[in-house]
């Protein structure tokens, strides 16, 4: 056993050694990167305000969406309501449930049964619920489409960010479409829920009307080239689309595997890979 002990020793020691010596390596290398960056920023002043520009702008993105989401729980229901439903509005309707008073009856049932379907507070559905009402009016768009798309690329979670970029409750390229957001700030708007919708209901709009139909444009929306390559998101968009066609109509929802089966659209394991818009 003392053999043993005594022969691996050595072993051991080298070890060690050449842990050390990688660490004191490592470290270096740190440091040295820690002065080279140092002395970069030292000797290009404007690289220092670029890095400042970047964060100034990031931090205020951020304030825009906290302001936005704050505020989509206490605006006033007229906001953004079409002028006769903003007229009909109970004026001793506490503030918290104006907007679901405010709502058509079948306005209503889609807020409610999305709110519990995707785990959303109901007033903040129900203001979404009417703002695509609204945006749907003035694009000529079907709004149970703008909410489809909503509920496919974001499950109406207006944080959610791809890895290609994009960003919202409608996955918008904020930087391919960095125009349209300019009469709500710029860019950094795309994490506004509203701002968000009304873009991405411009390039939706703009996408059916390049392509001819309703299901070539949700391709062109996604990105994709063919119907092989969009990963059936087209499918599952319009699937959503007929459910909530279902709810606004007074029935009630298709389980999964009805919905499959009357669409023809197979139940999806997963999520929709990431939109390219």
């Amino acid at each position: 056993m003392m053999h043993v002990m005594q022969s691996a020793l050595p072993r051991v020691r080298r070890l060690a050694g050449g842990f050390w010596e990688l660490t004191h390596q490592t470290l270096m290398m740190v440091g040295l990167f820690v002065v080279a960056g140092g002395a970069y920023l030292y000797f290009q002043p404007q690289a220092m305000s670029t890095l400042d520009r970047g964060l100034t702008q990031w931090v205020l993105a951020r304030k825009t969406a906290a302001d936005a989401l704050q505020a989509l729980a206490q605006k006033p229901a007229d906001a953004l309501l079409p002028a006769a439903q903003a007229a009909a509005t109970p004026t001793d309707t506490p503030r918290q449930t104006a907007w679901t008073a405010a709502l058509t009856p079948q306005q209503r049932a889609v807020s409610t049964w999305l709110a519990r379907r995707y785990s959303i507070a109901p007033n903040a559905m129900a203001q979404l619920v009417s703002a695509a009402w609204v945006v749907g009016r003035q694009e000529k768009l079907d709004p149970l489409l703008i909410l489809a798309v909503m509920a496919v690329e974001s499950s109406f979670n207006p944080f959610a960010a791809s890895s290609m970029g994009a960003t919202g409750l409608m996955q918008v390229m904020a930087g391919v479409h960095s125009d349209k957001f300019a009469a709500f700030g710029g860019p950094q708007a795309s994490i506004d829920p509203l701002a968000n919708m009304r873009v991405g209901a411009l390039v939706l709009k703009d996408a059916i009307n390049r392509s001819g139909s309703v299901r070539a444009g949700l391709r062109a929306y996604v990105g994709a080239t063919n119907d092989a390559t969009e990963g059936g998101y087209a499918d599952k968009v319009l699937a959503e689309q007929a459910q909530l066609q279902r709810i606004a109509g007074g029935r009630q929802p298709l389980t999964a595997a009805a919905k499959s089966a009357e669409t023809g659209v197979p139940t999806p394991a997963a999520q929709k890979p990431a939109s390219l818009t």
